[in-house]
């Protein structure tokens, strides 16, 4: 492990120590946060999230401007969101024109709302002006496996992600989770700006298994929905969205099956989701590192201790735990 990839894991680790003690994240690493912009009301929206006992107190810095050199050469939050939310429009529009996009009734956009809703409590923390933001909650019928969450709270994800990797309630969890982790501690902010290339209009609905067009023209911007994250971001959104996850009572192993099951489809066929979210054996080793403290957030959600878990059958976790377990006995 290079030293500022250790140095990325020892700051998430030290946040989540920091969320353990009801200390906001915003005291550690400040965020620029403006307002969002206007929309139009969403198809469907996430229920409205109430600041809980457990939640830390609003940070008085935070969308003050926080640590100017730190985000001297990012976009301002604003404007993020606005291209997110155009981008999020563009394509629910292509789905829409398809007769893909699933009702709000319908089974898949339930089950994903309803495991949404459960976490949110537990991400607001991680980013202070999300409590602003309008979610929004879309599934796309389509063979296609990939799964976004934009800045602003946007999400989607297809059919082919929720069937074809038969995924259970955990591992669907552990992947919203990673996503909306991405979006809340801003990692895209860090490969746009504000006058980006056109985005060509042809990509976006071809990245969700969809060949039609929006109605309407995009904007200059960076094409959010292609964006590709660094490792040092994937690790901290493996670490947050795990954690947001198992304090909603999803149990955190799954993160971990559901991994092995992505890199076993990629390896079929290259799929959208794992090009932008690349897989390789030090995700694994990451997230057995932190899983300790997981299952003990994971216990207590159930109100149980650790020793009385159920033993956990997913995907290649057994194989991997043993493997880390060698690794840890050799050094």
């Amino acid at each position: 492990m290079n030293s500022t990839h250790a140095l990325r894991v020892a700051g998430v680790t030290l946040l989540l120590a920091l969320a353990a003690l009801a200390i906001s994240p915003a005291t550690v690493r400040a965020a620029v946060a403006a307002p969002p912009t206007a929309s139009a009301p969403a198809a469907r929206v996430a229920a409205p999230v109430a600041a809980s006992a457990s939640d830390p107190p609003p940070n008085a810095n935070a969308g003050s401007g926080g640590n100017a050199a730190m985000f001297r050469n990012r976009v301002p939050a604003a404007v993020l969101e606005q291209q997110a939310a155009e981008q999020y429009s563009y394509l629910i529009d292509a789905a829409s024109k398809e007769k893909r996009l699933l009702g709000d009734k319908q089974k898949p956009v339930v089950r994903v709302s309803l495991i949404v809703n459960k976490m949110l409590p537990y991400s607001l923390k991680w980013n202070e002006h999300s409590r602003q933001w309008h979610w929004e909650i879309n599934v796309i019928n389509t063979r296609q496996i990939n799964a976004i969450c934009l800045p602003g709270g946007k999400l989607l994800i297809t059919t082919g992600m929720l069937e074809r990797l038969h995924l259970s309630d955990s591992e669907l969890a552990m992947l919203l989770g990673h996503e909306i982790a991405h979006a809340l501690r801003e990692h895209a902010r860090d490969s746009v700006t504000p006058d980006g290339a056109t985005l060509a209009a042809r990509n976006i609905p071809r990245l969700f298994g969809l060949s039609s067009f929006g109605s309407q023209p995009l904007s200059s911007g960076t094409p959010l929905l292609a964006l590709s994250y660094p490792r040092d971001d994937e690790t901290e959104a493996d670490v947050i969205g795990t954690e947001i996850a198992a304090r909603a009572g999803y149990d955190p192993r799954a993160a971990v099956s559901l991994w092995i099951k992505l890199d076993g489809i990629n390896r079929l066929a290259r799929q959208p989701f794992v090009q932008a979210h690349p897989f390789d054996q030090r995700r694994i080793v990451d997230l057995q590192k932190h899983m300790r403290d997981m299952l003990a957030l994971y216990a207590k959600a159930l109100s149980r201790p650790v020793s009385q878990l159920p033993h956990y059958q997913g995907v290649g976790y057994a194989a991997s735990a043993r493997r880390i377990e060698h690794d840890d006995d050799t050094d």
